[in-house]
């Protein structure tokens, strides 16, 4: 039985590399949505012998969206349109009101955190599930620091860092998602509670192992606020992300440090320019990229550890790593029955699952651990600071 999956944004950044991922499988049956038909046409024909169905579609989901629904009959459908940051929720409404699984790529803090007071009441009354964030944050990054600290007594600190190859390819929803917290107060979780950055500021140099010396700087996500509690974080969870190319960083950060002070306002207008500039300014980059997650704490045998999980994809793969979370939660999702309600992406899926999804990509991961008698939280506090901690 073949099963009908819509794809909302389809011909988008990353709308294109889920349908191309889904194509490998049989059995489905993959809409393919973009307000132009003749734009869903012409991608769908670009993909060389899909097993699956491809059945492109004119879809708004601001005009008659519920009739849309009901006319294809999807049992899943993922929104990969963005961007989620002021955002609200009538597309996942009218997707579980028409009896469908919903998944999206967000990673809009706020969208994030009302999603599921929003819609688990009307994910449970029609016997369907609404995962959010299922993209590198906050599900692989949660995925990840879950994996790494399973048993743990304590964790102290939590430092997460993306910085994808210069070369790969940008959308308007990115730029924009980008500019809308550039020198704007983003959380972060310090000293044990929730506390606050600037968005695009703080800029530090990290080495990826297989990368080099890549340049990043405190991004808007919400893993700090999340993983804070959920993990019980004594110290501090960061969340920085850097681009390639250093003129496009340093620019991204002089543009926060103008807005921060109130010498601009809102960015929004300098879209198309970074897009048009982004021909040049990409030349000298390369297309690989990569992402670390580095955590210390007491492990479960009660040893202070410092341990780190990496990965790199190279020849422009990187780009598909956000959509591998969606790619495993519908796998999951159509290999038995699920839960129904309204919650992270992460609540079913495990980091098995989605490095599953990287098979077939130049994207290689490693996990390293090391421990140590004291840790730089330790060392900072002294001993009369961790006495002081609560127990």
């Amino acid at each position: 039985m073949a099963h009908n999956i819509l794809i909302i944004g389809g011909t988008g950044v990353f709308g294109k590399r889920l349908v191309r991922h889904l194509s490998r499988q049989p059995d489905l049956v993959l809409y393919v949505s973009s307000r132009s038909a003749a734009q869903a046409a012409a991608f769908t024909k670009t993909l060389p012998l899909p097993q699956a169905e491809l059945r492109p579609v004119k879809l708004d989901t601001r005009v008659n969206l519920q009739e849309q629904l009901d006319h294809i009959r999807p049992r899943i459908v993922v929104d990969c349109s963005g961007p989620f940051q002021g955002a609200g929720y009538g597309t996942a409404h009218a997707v579980l009101e028409a009896g469908a699984h919903f998944i999206d790529l967000a990673d809009a803090r706020d969208y994030l955190a009302g999603f599921a007071d929003a819609l688990d009441a009307t994910a449970r009354r029609n016997g369907v599930c609404a995962l959010t964030g299922a993209s590198s944050t906050p599900t692989l990054s949660t995925c990840v620091a879950r994996h790494l600290t399973d048993g743990w007594q304590r964790v102290d600190t939590i430092d997460i860092a993306i910085t994808p190859g210069g070369k790969s390819e940008v959308g308007r929803s990115v730029i924009e998602a980008i500019l809308s917290y550039a020198g704007t107060d983003v959380p972060l979780w310090a000293n044990g509670k929730l506390s606050k950055t600037t968005g695009w500021q703080n800029a530090k140099t990290i080495d990826v192992p297989g990368l080099g010396h890549r340049r990043v700087a405190a991004v808007e996500t919400f893993d700090a606020e999340y993983l804070g509690p959920r993990l019980n974080v004594q110290s501090r969870v960061s969340f920085s992300a850097g681009l390639e190319s250093g003129i496009e960083q340093r620019g991204i950060e002089a543009l926060a440090a103008l807005r921060k002070r109130g010498i601009i306002g809102a960015l929004d207008a300098l879209i198309p320019l970074l897009l048009k500039a982004r021909h040049i300014t990409r030349i000298p980059t390369s297309s690989s990229g990569g992402m670390l997650v580095d955590i210390c704490g007491l492990d479960a045998d009660g040893v202070m550890t410092q341990t780190r999980w990496s990965m790199v994809a190279r020849q422009d793969h990187g780009p598909n790593i956000p959509i591998l979370p969606a790619a495993a939660a519908i796998r999951k999702l159509l290999s038995g029955p699920a839960k129904p309600g309204a919650d992270f992406a992460h609540a079913e899926l495990s980091l098995a699952d989605i490095q599953d999804e990287m098979q077939g990509y130049d994207i290689k991961t490693a996990t390293s651990a090391v421990q140590t008698k004291q840790s730089d939280f330790e060392n900072a506090l002294g001993p009369h600071g961790m006495k002081a901690l609560p127990q």
